[in-house]
Order: structure tokens, then C-alpha cells, then sequence
């Protein structure tokens, strides 16, 4: 008698274990949109260059425009400084309107990547644009080279294609 009481106490106490060491999943990671059955899944695209609508990815995804920095006005002021320096350089091709040119560049392509209150769907790829662009004058400029390594990095980790 005592075994069988041993026993139940046992399998009562394994059972409370277990039980308690389920997880919930958190509201907001769960995707109220996911198929309800087979059929549905296999009607969904299989694209690896489509980021998948959760959390982690969801202000990722490809943005048709490279523009778009609605939200943080000193992210707008340093790209139009820059494109007005670019615009000087481009009529005068002389060199302290290169360095100029280059300066305003660098210092909008560092405040969209590092310090833009932007989602990196917003602020990646015209930083990534404006690198290129620092580049194509100055090929030897290592902070830019390493800085558009890095966003094609996280394009690439990402499974997404990177912007021209």
C-alpha cells in the first residue's frame, strides 16, 4: 500500500514537472494570418526573397522607395545638403566641391545607417545608394567600402537581394 502511495505521488509530482515547463508564445510573435490548413500552405509563395511577416523581419522587406525618410527631419536635411553638394560638384568638378560632396555624402550615409530613428526598411538602402555614390569618386575611401559591406551583409544574411 505504501508503494502504490509512493507510486501516485511520483507520476502527481512528473506530471506537475512537466506541465510547468511549457512555454506561451508571446502575442505579439504570433501570426494570426498563418494557413489553417494544408491546402492554404501550399498556396502560399515559396520565395526566398520575400522576408517572412514576423516580428523580427517585418521592417525589412523591399521598399521600391529609396526616399522615403518621412518621420526623421534631420535624416531629410542631411540628404538634401548632400544632394545640393552633389549638385554643385556635378557643374563645377572642382575639388573643394569633391571634398564637400563627399563630406555631406558620408555624413547623411552614416546618420541613416547608424543614428536614424527610421526602420532599417526605410533607411538601409538609401544609405547603401549614397556609399555607392561616395565610391564612384572616391573608390579608395575605406569608410564607405566597409559601411556598404555591411548593409549587403544584412541584405545577404537576410536572404534578400541587394538594391541597386
Amino acid at each position: 500500500m505504501f508503494r502504490n502511495i509512493v507510486i501516485a505521488a511520483a507520476l502527481v509530482g512528473f506530471t506537475a514537472v512537466f506541465t510547468s515547463c511549457t512555454k506561451e508564445i508571446p502575442k505579439e510573435l504570433l501570426n494570426n494570418q498563418k494557413p489553417q490548413n494544408q491546402q492554404q500552405q501550399q498556396q502560399q509563395p515559396n520565395d526566398k526573397n520575400v522576408m517572412p511577416d514576423d516580428s523580427i523581419h517585418k521592417n525589412l522587406g523591399n521598399n521600391n522607395s529609396s526616399n522615403d525618410t518621412k518621420g526623421d527631419t534631420k535624416a531629410e536635411e542631411m540628404m538634401k545638403a548632400a544632394d545640393d553638394a552633389e549638385a554643385k560638384f556635378q557643374k563645377s568638378k572642382s575639388d573643394a566641391d569633391k571634398k564637400e560632396y563627399i563630406t555631406k555624402q558620408m555624413g547623411a550615409a552614416n546618420y541613416l545607417m547608424f543614428e536614424a530613428n527610421l526602420s532599417p526598411k526605410k533607411k538601409y538602402k538609401p544609405a547603401l545608394q549614397r556609399y555607392n555614390k561616395v565610391l564612384e569618386i572616391d573608390p579608395k575611401n575605406s569608410e564607405a567600402a566597409e559601411n556598404k559591406k555591411q548593409i549587403e551583409d544584412i541584405y545577404q544574411s537576410m536572404g534578400m537581394p541587394i538594391p541597386n
